[in-house]
């Protein structure tokens, strides 16, 4: 291995996991407890006491640390305030730990989380280890590594299925490939997979169904959009979070409204990556006025107080914003 100190980060679970699998791959055996450690924010204070621990029997040490997202946002907020609490929750990268951090010889430190690069320990791996970014893939990107997959099972299925695939399940790898497996496990003797196969197995995502809902209403097929609600309950997803989806889908609706009025990047007004979204948007928005979107934005804003009033059930709330 090219470096003692790793940090793996970035939006991309998939392919996080898949780094991390190579680093401890590279290490060679690991036995937990002696040689190989895991560490999360319970006992994070405990790790210099472990890169100090001669791990016996063995020559060589590997220590996984996951910072989870909290910890994130504490170290976040450590770059651009000063407070007492946050100083608190980030005193696991002491003075002593940094020196130690720095001159790693036969232990291996792995950080792994949702690590932001104006951090400190980001700006302390990135000097004396190396710093892995994962983040989200391009459609194009996620059409060529998906093809390999089905390529590598002997399963065929032309691009534009498998950009249907994409659409309907999103663009991240670890539901991508769960939702691809499942597809190879149903064509064990066809061999083949098509729209149809995809359709009948697939799980669609949120997002998806929350584009299909505003395409509904959109086209004033209020049933449509209110089966599109009841698929996103199906999916177990609390109403309170489904509120909060589908308003800010308008305001993304809005804001790519404005947009291509004033004839700006939508893509970057929007903050997005994936131009399948920011086509979708541009598509849906059509459908609307400025005016009916600012009024919709508002009738979002009005059910959040009225619900946490009791005025108003907030499914019910929900089902008469999709009516009207």
């Amino acid at each position: 291995m090219s470096s003692n100190l790793y940090l793996i980060t970035g939006e991309e679970a998939y392919e996080k996991q898949e780094r991390l699998e190579q680093i401890k791959a590279d290490f060679g055996e690991c036995v937990k407890g002696i040689n190989y450690i895991v560490l999360d924010k319970a006992n994070i204070n405990n790790l210099e006491d472990e890169i100090n621990t001669y791990p016996f029997g063995f020559s060589k040490k590997l220590i996984i640390v996951k910072i989870d997202k909290q910890e994130k946002a504490s170290e976040n907020a450590n770059d651009g305030e000063t407070t007492d609490n946050v100083e608190e929750k980030n005193d696991w990268l002491t003075s002593s730990l940094e020196e130690t951090l720095k001159k790693l010889e036969d232990v291996t430190v792995v950080l792994l989380g949702d690590i932001k690069k104006t951090t400190r320990i980001y700006k302390l791996v990135q000097k004396y280890g190396e710093c892995i970014v994962c983040d989200k893939k391009k459609e194009y990107d996620l059409l060529s590594w998906s093809a390999k997959i089905f390529k590598e099972n002997d399963v065929e299925i032309n691009n534009a299925d498998i950009n249907y695939l994409i659409n309907i399940c999103g663009t991240d790898k670890l539901m991508l490939k769960n939702e691809i497996d499942k597809l190879i496990d149903f064509s064990f003797e066809s061999k083949k997979i098509t729209k149809e196969n995809i359709d009948a197995i697939c799980i669609r995502t949120s997002d998806v169904i929350i584009f299909d809902l505003t395409d509904s209403i959109g086209n004033k097929n209020t049933k449509a959009a209110l089966n599109s609600l009841n698929e996103l309950i199906e999916n177990k997803e609390p109403i309170q979070k489904i509120v909060i989806m589908i308003a800010k889908h308008f305001k993304s609706l809005l804001v790519a409204k404005v947009a291509m009025l004033e004839n700006r990047n939508v893509l970057e007004e929007l903050s997005t990556k994936s131009t399948f979204a920011a086509n979708k948007y541009k598509s849906q928005a059509k459908y609307f006025t400025i005016e009916e979107l600012k009024d919709k934005v508002i009738e979002f804003s009005k059910l959040d107080i009225d619900s946490k009033t009791g005025k108003i059930d907030l499914k019910i709330g929900l089902e008469k914003i999709i009516c009207s």
